[in-house]
């Protein structure tokens, strides 16, 4: 044996000993703390169709607890439970995974509860889950080898409103399938967004297994009315088990020959209502859903002029993409500039989400409290606007601004010091000093003012008439300036109205334009409302009637956010708003 081996083999396993007790350390604190979290398979289903909900429990620790989930009107059936274990990293990630099958025993909106598990001593729950149940009708096309049908959770809603879609694919489960192609969706007066990649699951129906292919998306209508949604095709290849067939599939199925077909979930249609006028906030952007509102702010003491860095936080579901920054409730004090937006969430096909605002707010006068901001809504559930306001946390402004006291100018040579006055040495006695003293001079016939004073009240007025001459003229130069703005602005709405090729931008242009020829004549800027400003003039009933319209279907266009191609304006029914807007401003006023 060569000399030295053992002494290199004792190095050796003292290195591997001082990695295993860094490594084993490493391993443990590694070990994030545990997770909980529980997904559905699908957030819609039918009547004794079942969805299964999945409890994940993640990281290290043991569960003190067996899990328990109940909901009243769906059955719950335990399908079993399994462990996962993967090494990412050098890091340990253990699993464990508890399957449910929930059946609905009846149609409605069920929420499924937080589950709660011990590890550790510590309690942790799962976010509640949405669960919308359709009647369990009995299907007609429960025993073709294929059918397709359309599902939203409702059937009624607002203009402007995003919904989950779903198209679901019901394949006979002993075929074998091929899709060539994503359905297409049709139909008019919405706006769709790509549908996401199709999720499959198996299901029985009437006895008959079915593959379940769901096609989820969202919708978005446009215009108020009845609406047609779809038909949508899907293009599909099957294969049929047949016997004395020399082709198998993997579970050693006999298929017959490969055939195109095409499956169609026919024509939803469904009730779309106009947003509600009465009770709408001025500050409402087209909003629609369910929301919740916060802010907070940085730091918690500053000085005049120093910005707050003040954090918005929308959260919930609805339409995001219509959200804008919220505004100050009383800006009074406050100097505001455009916000840093940032948007997390599934902008596929979900419509859940949250929207952040980061934006610097800079007190001008002392304050004791956080700016507070607003955020309107409509919320299509309870049919009403909402309004949310931030609380306000304490503040310490720090006082105004001293002004600096005038410091004297340097010596130049345009501006020289004046010289120090010497003391007056006493003139030479003449022979006026023999004179006898008389004593001072009498005032009873001078004048009682010294001349400074007397020229300076009698020319007083002068400066004060030149300054009322000059604030006079400034205060019309304002108003003369804005009343220019205001016309410069309504000629370029003419332009936009005569020129816009959407639909969208020629109404709301026809809008503003109401409201700036108001505002030239009353002084202040009207509320957008179709009522108050067209009871400014005496109008005829065919001039009325087709301002209204263009009010609503400014409304309805611009809060469903439509500024899209197939919102293309005609030439006649551009025609038709610019004559009802030269038609309002050359009526009488009331």
């Amino acid at each position: 044996m060569p000399p030295g081996i053992f002494s290199r083999v004792r190095i050796r396993l003292a290195w591997l000993f001082a990695l295993l007790c860094v490594a084993v350390p490493a391993l443990h604190t590694a070990a994030a703390e545990p997770k909980v979290r529980g997904i559905l398979s699908a957030s819609a289903a039918s009547v004794g169709e079942a969805v299964e909900y999945e409890l994940t429990i993640e990281g290290d620790g043991r569960l003190e607890n067996e899990p328990s989930l109940n909901v009243d009107g769906i059955e719950v059936r335990f399908a079993g439970q399994n462990r996962q274990m993967s090494f990412i990293n050098g890091n340990v990630s253990n699993r464990l995974i508890f399957t449910y099958q929930l059946v609905p025993k009846r149609e409605g909106k069920f929420t499924i509860p937080a589950v709660e598990v011990r590890i550790g001593g510590q309690v942790f729950k799962t976010l509640p889950a949405t669960l919308t149940v359709a009647p369990g009708e009995k299907m007609k096309e429960v025993g073709d080898l294929a059918f397709a049908k359309i599902f939203l959770p409702k059937k009624s809603l607002y203009v402007g409103e995003v919904v989950p879609m779903e198209v679901r694919l019901y394949l006979d489960a002993t075929a074998r399938w091929d899709l060539r192609a994503m359905p297409a969706q049709t139909g008019e007066g919405f706006t769709t967004r790509p549908f996401d990649k199709p999720t499959q699951r198996n299901v029985t129906l009437e006895g008959r297994p079915y593959v379940l292919a769901t096609f989820s998306t969202v919708i978005t209508p446009g215009k108020a009315g009845r609406m047609a949604i779809g038909p949508v095709p899907a293009n599909l290849v099957v294969s049929r088990p047949q016997r004395g067939r020399q082709q198998f599939d993997l579970f050693g199925r006999g298929m017959g020959p490969a055939t195109e077909m095409t499956v169609t979930a026919p024509v939803l249609e469904i009730d779309v209502k106009p947003l509600p006028v009465a009770g709408r906030p001025k500050d409402f952007s087209g909003a629609i859903g369910k929301f919740e509102f916060s802010a907070t702010g940085t730091p918690e003491r500053v000085k005049v002029g120093e910005p707050v860095s003040m954090k918005l936080v929308i959260r919930g579901s609805g339409n995001f993409d219509r959200i804008g920054q919220p505004p100050l409730d009383e800006p009074q004090g406050w100097t505001t500039y455009s916000a840093k937006q940032e948007f997390s969430g599934n902008e596929g096909a979900g419509t859940e989400g949250v929207k952040t605002f980061e934006l610097p707010v800079t007190p001008t006068v002392a304050k004791t409290k956080m700016p507070v901001f607003a955020f309107s809504y409509f919320d299509p559930e309870a049919e009403k606007y909402v309004t949310l306001k931030s609380t306000p946390a304490p503040l310490t402004v720090e006082g105004v601004p001293m002004v600096a006291k005038p410091t004297p100018a340097p010596a130049t040579a345009q501006n020289p010091v004046p010289p120090k006055e010497e003391p007056k040495t006493p003139a030479a006695q003449d022979i006026l000093a023999n004179l006898p003293d008389i004593g001072k001079a009498s005032t009873a016939f001078g004048p009682p003012l010294s001349p400074a004073i007397f020229y300076s009240i009698l020319f007083a007025p002068v400066p004060l008439a030149f300054g009322l001459v000059a604030w006079h003229r400034r205060r019309g130069d304002a108003k003369l300036a804005r009343v220019t703005a205001l016309r410069r602005e309504r000629a370029g709405l003419i332009s936009q109205m005569k020129n816009a090729a959407n639909r969208a931008e020629v109404f709301d242009a026809a809008v503003k334009a109401v409201r700036i020829a108001v505002q030239l004549e009353n002084g202040a800027l009207p509320d957008d409302d179709a009522a108050a400003l067209l009871g400014t003039r005496k109008l005829d009933a065919e001039t009325e009637k087709s301002l209204r319209e263009i009010f609503e279907a400014r409304t309805e266009l611009l809060y469903a956010g439509a500024a899209r191609e197939e919102y293309r304006i005609s030439e006649s029914e551009r025609d038709r708003v610019v004559d009802a807007i030269t038609s309002f401003e050359k009526s009488p006023r009331r």
